[in-house]
């Protein structure tokens, strides 16, 4: 029976070990086994492949046990030849001597790679290129999914197993340092990293006969696909023989056996885990001071080249030298005598370098105590509120001038609408982020203000601030100002300041407020407060019985008949782009009693419209045109809209909204039984959907003289910067252990400029506005080594400008106007440049690869009326 039973154990063994591979990989005691490896990177585009670069080692090398303590081996391997050569160029070699000089020598248990060991002079590429190495022997033979601490971070590892093949597919590889790498959390403005990592092994005898993995990494910036970048890294093990090796060290533990190791030697071993490490390089390629830059790019960062490709290009060039630079050398930079005529463009450098040591240095240039000069205070808030990843540091501050009430009252608007979008930016990685004692203080410091607030601009200033921040916690307050204050301004304000929320978790809470606005169910509101309610409940989603209502509202309700006219035209223009809209809408007007000539025969003048302003196979940029009237015809409210949508996500570029209240009054036309509203006209904008700070035109008919006088007849810039779009740096630690640095930078230069002039004596007036950007991308995959220079690098620049005309003749009633938008061509050039250099290779290889495209000059269409009364007004046209 006993016999029967070790027959039978003996079957199931067999079968175990050739189904279900129940062997270990082990290196016996007193063998060293000898292996060939070689591993390869190149470099090339990820979307569209050119010529690829990059290098080949070579190697040969013996392992074997010198230490055994339990189930743990201490391994020794020594590399034994090694060879470099160009993947580009396979005749151009040389040889890496210095990878042969020190053995590295690692814990080994059960398949698991546990801390290794090298000398304390070998170098970190070194060292880096055997882990690579190291890591093929971290295998498990056994089918299933395992934690492994590897050579590319803390990975999951999933081992498929047939016969004596195993496949190792590794997942969600964290770096282990992740000091440094930071990221745009805007999906619009941000990349799409992509990496896999697969390795087939063949396995026999308890011994690796053969491995080939391989593993590749690509980043592609969302905005446009077409720049993009990838870094392919290939491993390939051969087993060649195996022999007598030494015998194994005595002693107690591995501590013990490593002293044996290096006794007699000036230096010792050094312990680390398996993870590459980088380098520490001395800089040797473009390593200019930053004050030495200053001297290159200071004509390209006047005031005067901004919106220009030149001024994108040196804020760049810059910036990568300020990140790498202390507070003296910025502060040395900002203080210089050739900085002068720059300053506020430095700011906007040091702004965005979003490092402790640049933020010192601009508080030691800026002070906010001088109510007369804030010119340099306010391009810091501007740059701060676009900072891709701020620190707390810049929250601190933030909200300490907040908290001090600066002299200035624009100046002290600007800091509490810049604080809101920093604490947006801040927050959004997180989700829930009032666990940081800043937000939780600058939350309850803005509600407890606006309490106490008892002036409309007051409160003005917190519901902005609270827009720009977008926190939910902060989404009763401003629903019950909406609801419930007194000012249609604060009412409306608040409405807007819902656009950053994601309103879809508090839909029910929402709409009931803002259809009770839009219905007036308890109290009238401005028409501009209903058309800013009606807005959000049909853009985020409204029952088809809530949308009847609404429609009904339209046909029945003729005391405001632009708000009728705006809902139709509205509707008609959202149902063309939105499919879910268009759905209900039908059904709403599948009723003959709703679908009629009443309800589409609207007598005023208001409008809506949408069209496209570029269309590419990756994204279309769209402009909407939104106009209300007053019942006299004289125009309300206009507004540009301007978003990009691709994929990933629709990004707001652009609210350009201009206002006027009171004007029939001074053209003498004011509607009967209408409140006397005392004129006020004034622009808005929002960039990127970030509100800044209103500008107030003119306030009654002093103002109005007062603003008639003194109208520039030439172009009048009224907002200038270099605002940080990309910003992506991560470390891709490759399977072969080398690390690659990737890096994306990209920024809009921006200059909004307007002119106008108004006659009283021919009572006519002539307005242009000047939208004018540059955009400049840069991004790269190079090897992180002194060894090794190789990688890939492009970029894409563009600039253009937008025109936005209007023409108004108040001679006589009802008043005309003529709305014009125009675009010139634009044309966009990009590059792509792929490299090899090494002390190994005796010339350098560059391919470079340049693209030039265009896009004709167009006219907008506004609407049909408009053009009618642009050619009354101006026939020739």
């Amino acid at each position: 029976m006993a016999g029967s039973t070790g027959v039978n154990l003996k079957c199931i063994f067999i079968f175990c070990a050739l189904f279900y591979e129940c062997f270990s990989i082990t290196f016996g005691p007193g063998k060293t086994y000898q292996y060939k490896y070689e591993t390869v990177v190149n470099f090339n585009e990820a979307v569209s492949y050119g010529k690829t670069v990059g290098f080949q080692l070579s190697t040969e090398f013996e392992i074997g046990e010198i230490f055994r303590a339990g189930e743990t081996q201490l391994l020794k391997v020594q590399v034994t030849t090694a060879s470099i050569s160009s993947f580009a160029r396979p005749e151009v070699k040389g040889e890496l001597v210095k990878l042969i000089k020190y053995p590295i020598y690692f814990e080994y248990t059960d398949g698991v790679i546990g801390r290794v060991y090298t000398s304390e002079v070998e170098s970190i590429f070194c060292a880096n290129v055997k882990k690579g190495l190291l890591s093929l022997f971290q295998l498990q033979e056994t089918e299933g999914q395992r934690d492994e601490i590897d050579v590319a971070g803390e990975c999951s590892a999933y081992y498929a197993v047939y016969g004596g093949r195993i496949t190792k597919t590794k997942q969600n590889c964290q770096n282990v340092e992740i000091a440094g790498e930071y990221e745009n959390v805007n999906k619009m403005f941000g990349v799409s990293p992509d990496n896999s990592f697969v390795t087939h092994y063949d396995t026999a005898d308890g011994i690796i006969k053969s491995a080939t993995g391989s593993s590749r990494h690509s980043i592609v910036i969302n905005a446009r696909p077409q720049l993009s970048a990838a870094v392919a890294a290939i491993q390939r093990l051969h087993y060649v023989s195996d022999a007598a090796g030494a015998a194994a060290i005595s002693a107690n533990n591995i501590k013990e056996a490593l002293d044996l190791i290096y006794k007699g030697e000036a230096k010792k071993y050094r312990e680390m885990l398996l993870p590459s490490g980088p380098e520490v390089q001395e800089c040797t390629e473009n390593c200019e001071k930053p004050v030495s830059i200053l001297q290159n790019v200071k004509e390209d960062l006047t005031s005067e080249k901004l919106a220009k490709i030149v001024s994108g290009k040196a804020y760049l060039k810059l910036l990568r030298a300020f990140r790498n630079s202390g507070k003296a050398s910025i502060e040395e930079v900002l203080t210089h005598k050739d900085s002068y005529n720059i300053v506020e463009q430095l700011i906007d450098v040091a702004a965005a370098t979003q490092t402790p040591a640049a933020h010192e240095a601009l508080m030691q240039l800026i002070t906010f105590t001088d109510e007369s000069a804030i010119d340099y205070p306010e391009r810091f808030i501007l740059a701060s509120a676009y900072t891709t990843h701020p620190g707390e540091y810049l929250l601190k501050g933030m909200l300490e001038l907040m908290k001090k009430k600066v002299p200035n009252e624009s100046l002290r608007e600007s800091i509490a609408l810049g604080m809101g979008a920093v604490v947006n930016s801040f927050c959004k990685p997180y989700g829930n982020c009032l666990e940081y004692s800043t937000i939780a203080e600058y939350v309850n410091y803005v509600e407890t203000e606006m309490k106490s607030c008892e002036e409309e601009e007051c409160k003005l200033l917190y519901v902005r601030s609270m827009g720009n921040a977008g926190l939910a916690k902060f989404l009763p307050s401003l629903l019950n100002q909406a609801l419930n204050s007194k000012s249609s301004t604060v009412s409306l304000t608040a409405i807007q300041g819902l656009r950053r929320m994601k309103i879809s978790d508090f839909k029910d809470q929402v709409n009931q407020v803002l259809k009770s606005i839009f219905h007036q169910n308890k109290r009238n509101y401005d028409s501009s407060v209903r058309i800013a309610a009606l807005e959000i409940l049909l853009q985020n989603g409204i029952s088809t019985g809530g949308l009847r209502n609404i429609v009904l509202s339209a046909m029945y309700d003729q005391t405001e008949f632009e708000v009728s006219t705006y809902l139709i035209k509205r509707m008609k223009d959202l149902s063309e782009s939105d499919p879910k809209f268009r759905s209900s809408l039908a059904v709403v007007l599948s009723d003959p009693m709703v679908n009629n000539y009443n309800l589409f025969a609207q007598k005023g003048k208001s409008s809506a419209f949408t069209g496209y302003l570029a269309e590419t196979s990756n994204a279309n940029c769209t402009y909407g045109l939104y106009q209300e009237n007053t019942k006299s015809g004289v125009m309300k409210k206009s507004a540009m809209v301007v978003n990009v949508l691709n994929k990933q996500a629709t990004q707001p570029l652009l609210t350009f909204g201009i206002y006027a209240d009171g004007i029939e009054a001074l053209v003498g036309d004011a509607a009967e039984g209408e409140e006397s509203t005392e004129a006020t006209a004034g622009l808005s904008l929002t960039m990127m959907d970030v509100l800044l700070r209103p500008v107030e035109f003119f306030r009654g008919m002093s103002g109005l003289m007062t603003a008639v006088w003194n109208a520039p007849s030439e172009p009048v810039s009224a907002l200038q910067g270099n605002l940080l779009l990309q910003d992506y740096s991560h470390k891709i630690h490759l399977s072969n252990g080398l690390i690659v640095d990737a890096s994306v930078l990209g920024v809009a230069s921006i200059d909004l400029s307007g002119k106008i002039s108004i006659s009283l004596w021919y009572k006519n007036s002539h307005s242009v506005i000047t939208n004018s950007g540059a955009l400049v991308v840069e991004g790269s995959l190079e090897i992180d080594s002194e060894e090794l220079k190789s990688g890939i690098r492009f970029s894409t620049e563009s600039e253009a400008f937008i025109d936005f005309q209007t023409d108004v003749d108040f001679a006589e009633m009802p008043v005309k106007m003529c709305l014009q938008m125009k675009r010139p061509p634009i044309s966009s050039r990009n590059s792509v440049e792929k490299f090899e250099k090494s002390r190994y290779f005796k010339k350098r290889l560059t391919i470079r690869k340049k693209r030039t495209s265009s896009t004709p000059p167009v006219s907008y269409f506004i609407n049909e009326k408009n053009s009618f009364m642009c050619t009354a007004m101006d026939p020739d046209q």
